[in-house]
């Protein structure tokens, strides 16, 4: 009987094949050793750190140009998106690196990128159309409050209905008030604000105007 012998290698044998494997890049064994150490040392994918930088500039950017009053809805998406963004990068941080994959936020902050772009042109597009509005709405209070300032004028005004007429002079000039503070606030391009109290104003005087009316008609009654 002849009996073979086997000899098994030595570690310094294994080590120094599989430091010639790795060395060869070309190799199965070497390209596979060369991957998996890339994604164990660097994980599946880089951290959207620009696109990150650019969703929160363009988010400052909205606001800057008045989205959170004028563009309300699309601009409160904007947030939500990169609130969704940031907490799924806190996600992947919290993994091995292997196993981190950031294409789902990458993706997200392409959202707040254009829903942010969004809400600035509709802001921009807004505030100019509610400018526009308020300068109406002061228009047409400032004419009401003439009229008004036209009826008190007139010296037709019954002795008997002096006392309320003094009440409404006293309203009529705290409108007056009003709407000159309220001219005043333009420049701060609080414009909603402004069209919103012009309107009141314009009520107001509208309300008024119809009291003066009544009140010289029913002291010509008790008059005569």
């Amino acid at each position: 009987m002849v009996v073979t012998k086997i000899t098994q290698p030595s570690n310094s044998g294994m080590q120094s094949s599989i430091r010639r494997m790795t060395r060869n890049p070309d190799s199965p064994v070497g390209g596979f050793v060369l991957l998996m150490t890339c994604l164990l040392l660097t994980g599946c994918a880089e951290q959207p750190v620009p696109q990150l930088d650019a969703a929160i500039h363009a988010l400052e950017d909205a606001r800057m140009s008045g989205a959170e009053e004028y563009a309300i809805e699309i601009f409160t998406e904007a947030e939500a998106a990169y609130l969704q963004a940031k907490e799924e990068l806190d996600q992947q941080r919290d993994r091995l690196q292997l196993f981190r994959d950031y294409q789902p936020a990458t993706t997200m902050l392409a959202k707040v990128l254009t829903s942010a772009a969004q809400a600035k042109m509709e802001a921009i597009a807004n505030r100019e159309e509610a400018k526009a509005n308020a300068q109406v709405a002061l228009a047409f209070a400032r004419q009401h409050l003439q009229d008004v300032r036209s009826l008190l004028g007139e010296p037709s005004i019954p002795a008997t209905g002096r006392g309320e007429f003094d009440q409404l002079t006293l309203a009529f000039h705290a409108a007056e008030t009003l709407l000159a503070e309220t001219e005043s606030i333009m420049t701060e391009e609080n414009f909603i604000a402004v069209m919103t109290t012009a309107h009141s104003v314009e009520s107001f005087a509208t309300r008024i105007q119809e009291l003066i009316i009544s009140a010289r008609q029913h002291a010509k009654k008790r008059q005569a």
